[in-house]
């Protein structure tokens, strides 16, 4: 169970107590690490100092999956590390854990109060008491934040793996986060288009979300301090040199970036049960073929003609992509490609709305929307783009 301990002072209006904020570093160094039922990921305490007479304490859910708990306090001194405001905080604990069970839900509650409190008692145990001891504590406190946010990732994981989830929502993108400044070639967004294009080309399908965030750095520690727990998007974590990484070559520095980027999603595959197949399909393709491939945006097709829309990902996102339209003859299976125009991709989807194959042209126009408009018209892109096919095939 995750921990976070907040603090107001009604008189002083301060919003911070410097020993609080060990307090949320114990805690999760402690509890952060093990499952304690599935309706709450957190546990919020907020302490409030020299309270109003008037003053009501919340007691709700907050975004869904956080218990939001306000306790009346009596800390001394906000500004200063001192043992007395750290024990009090600690005290507190047991009670904010036990006015879980009374906040008014729409669902059944899953919380294992029982060996949360178990687990919390064995904690005290360990808590630092005296000023010396906590000093001590300070000093480790950051190594002990990364540590304890490594431990929460790998809580997610293990949830994941062990309760699977129906396979309901189309994959979408995939975005990949490495602490490398890169100029051209920019391989991290280049592997971002590829993937991306290949797993949505693929119809993979996620339990629940649409988006794959991998976050690269020289330690999974460090990646995973990246996690961010969110129903709507996944983290996987993956390491790579950095060092090594700058000092190479492309040819490696890209070798590089696809080891490190399918180790992250072999890796999803497994705690998140996805499609082994199409995933490994594409890993494959992009092994045998490499990322100067030609992707698929979108297509249409009737009796006659298969009209598609076909780029290939530049080597940085500052650089236009070159679209073109590729339209086969199915009765001769002639096959003619004709420019579009250089779009960036981030924009793109402003100027690809629709195809459509008419009586003797191929549309292809631009959404309808007020944020599109202004985007075709600041980069001077027109709203539709017609191709006559009898010029195609010429």
């Amino acid at each position: 169970m995750r921990f976070l301990i907040e603090y107001k002072d009604f008189k002083t209006k301060e919003e911070t107590n410097f020993s609080l904020q060990l307090l949320d570093t114990f805690l999760n160094e402690h509890l952060i690490g093990e499952f304690h039922g599935s309706t709450f990921e957190c546990i919020l305490i907020r302490f409030i100092n020299n309270p109003s007479s008037k003053k009501k304490y919340k007691l709700r859910v907050l975004y869904e999956d956080i218990a939001e708990i306000e306790l009346p306090g009596n800390f001394i001194n906000n500004k200063t590390l001192n043992v007395e405001d750290f024990l009090t905080g600690l005290h507190r604990v047991e009670e904010a854990i036990m006015l879980v069970k009374t906040i008014e839900l729409k669902s059944e509650l899953d919380f294992s109060e029982d060996k949360l409190l178990l687990k919390f008692q064995q904690s005290i145990k360990n808590a630092p008491r005296t000023l010396e001891e906590l000093k001590a504590y300070f000093k480790k406190q950051k190594q002990t934040v990364q540590s304890n946010w490594a431990k929460l990732a790998d809580l997610s994981m293990k949830r994941s793996l062990s309760n699977p989830k129906p396979l309901t929502k189309p994959l979408i993108t995939i975005s990949i986060s490495a602490p490398i400044e890169e100029t051209e070639p920019n391989h991290s967004f280049i592997y971002t288009e590829v993937f991306s294009n290949l797993l949505r080309k693929a119809e993979v399908m996620l339990p629940g979300y649409s988006h794959i965030f991998i976050h690269l750095a020289d330690t999974l520690v460090e990646a995973k301090q990246e996690f961010a727990p969110n129903h709507r998007i996944k983290d996987a974590f993956s390491i790579i040199d950095t060092k090594k990484y700058m000092a190479s070559d492309n040819e490696t520095k890209s070798n590089m970036m696809f080891s490190s980027i399918v180790s992250a999603l072999r890796s999803i595959t497994k705690f998140d049960h996805l499609e082994e197949h199409k995933i490994e399909s594409v890993i494959g393709k992009i092994k045998e073929e490499g990322t100067d491939i030609e992707l698929k945006y979108f297509s249409k097709q009737n009796d006659k003609y298969l009209a598609e829309v076909i780029y290939t990902v530049p080597k940085s996102h500052l650089t236009n992509a070159p679209f073109k339209l590729r339209v086969t003859d199915l009765n001769s299976n002639v096959v003619k490609t004709t420019k579009i125009d250089d779009i960036n991709l981030f924009w793109c989807p402003y100027s690809f709305g629709s195809i459509n194959i008419k009586k003797d042209s191929v549309v292809i126009k631009g959404r309808k929307s007020q944020r599109a408009e202004i985007s075709r018209r600041a980069d001077k892109l027109p709203d539709e783009y017609i191709f006559k096919i009898k010029d195609i095939f010429i």
